[in-house]
């Protein structure tokens, strides 16, 4: 088996890794990307760019809602789900062949199949081995798996942009981003939803008077919110799910159509093997690698997997500007000044890693 040499592999075909291959490309380095699904990976795939488009549809019911507010009458609006999945999956079939051709204009030789480290400086991509000297971790997120008796009975957003058929019920198992955009979605479209949160509020990274508000328009339009929950087990109910879960020391249980992981998503980190003489542990494999990925979630990855931050770059910008006490000999005031300490540094995109 012959050896292929790059300056730089990229495991991953997603936002982060496509990220990496301008700056490398312009640097003159050579570049390999690994992925074994579609370019573009979550986001414009399964993720954001769909999501959208749902969104979009759940917005325009809203702003018909509100017709009367600017006495126009109009009548009960329909939508057509199954139209709506089909135009969803019609805006974004493209996008993975204009990425793939704009992979080919950077020089960056795409390799389909999925990627190990056979050493700390290897990749072994079926029967291809690649040597390179930096080698890029940008695997990208996939939802957070729930120990729950039952997890497999549940769908995640990958299922719901694809299904043609509105579910009339739905829960969704955790309070996050993604169990609100959809839920409202799917309440504006006729479905009855339920969101079980196990901490006390809804988004508890968020303001509480915010999520308050959100609150009020949850209710409003017909979503069931129960938080400090602790969800039991998943079961199948005649047809629908039976999702078990305990409230202030009651067990209680609730059913629906579909039950939905929202969760929230951890980082993807594939398993890998180490060569012989190297630990097990992912950081023994990557002792002299750059991991170079802007991971969406947090992890545990280890100071070896780290960005390397962009130095040296000569532009920055205060974090807050204020006014000096002294006047210029007109006696007007002087311009902003800004101590040091409050000012920070603004990556540049021209600056190259220092080593």
């Amino acid at each position: 088996m012959s050896t292929e040499k790059f300056d730089v592999v990229i495991l991953g075909g997603g936002n982060a890794g496509l990220g990496v291959t301008g700056p490398v490309r312009r640097a003159g380095m050579s570049v390999a990307m690994v992925e074994q699904d579609l370019l573009g990976g979550t986001c414009p795939n399964r993720g954001c760019t769909p999501k959208k488009v749902l969104v979009a549809a759940g917005h325009a019911l809203h702003e018909i809602e509100r017709a009367a507010v600017h006495h126009i009458a109009v009548g009960k609006p329909r939508l057509d789900w199954a139209a709506l999945i089909d135009r969803e999956k019609d805006m974004i079939k493209d996008l993975p062949a204009n990425l793939g051709r704009s992979m080919v204009k950077r020089n960056v030789e795409v390799i389909r199949g999925s990627g190990v480290f056979g050493g700390p400086n290897l990749i072994r991509v079926g029967s291809r081995e690649l040597e390179a000297r930096h080698i890029v971790i940008a695997t990208g997120s996939k939802p957070r798996p729930l120990p729950i008796p039952g997890a497999e009975h549940m769908i995640a957003s990958d299922e719901m942009l694809s299904e043609r058929d509105l579910p009339a019920s739905v829960i969704f198992v955790g309070g996050g981003v993604i169990s609100l955009e959809f839920g409202h979605v799917y309440a504006r479209a006729g479905a009855n939803v339920t969101i079980l949160e196990a901490l006390p509020q809804l988004l508890p990274a968020l303001d509480a008077d915010a999520v308050a508000r959100l609150q009020t328009e949850n209710e409003r339009i017909g979503i069931s919110v129960r938080t400090a929950i602790s969800v039991k087990r998943i079961e199948p109910a005649d047809g629908r799910l039976r999702v078990v879960f305990t409230h202030g020391g009651e067990e209680r249980s609730i059913e629906a159509n579909r039950v939905v992981n929202g969760a929230g998503r951890v980082a993807n980190l594939m398993r890998w093997t180490s060569p012989p003489g190297i630990s097990n542990t992912p950081t023994g494999a990557l002792r002299s690698t750059i991991i170079c990925a802007r991971p969406r979630t947090r992890s545990s990855m280890s100071a070896a997997m780290r960005c390397r931050p962009r130095r040296n770059c000569r532009r920055s910008r205060p974090m807050r500007a204020t006014w000096s006490a002294a006047t210029s000999s007109k006696g007007r005031p002087t311009a902003p000044t800004t101590p040091a300490w409050q000012r920070r540094s603004i990556p540049c995109r021209r600056s190259q890693p220092s080593d």
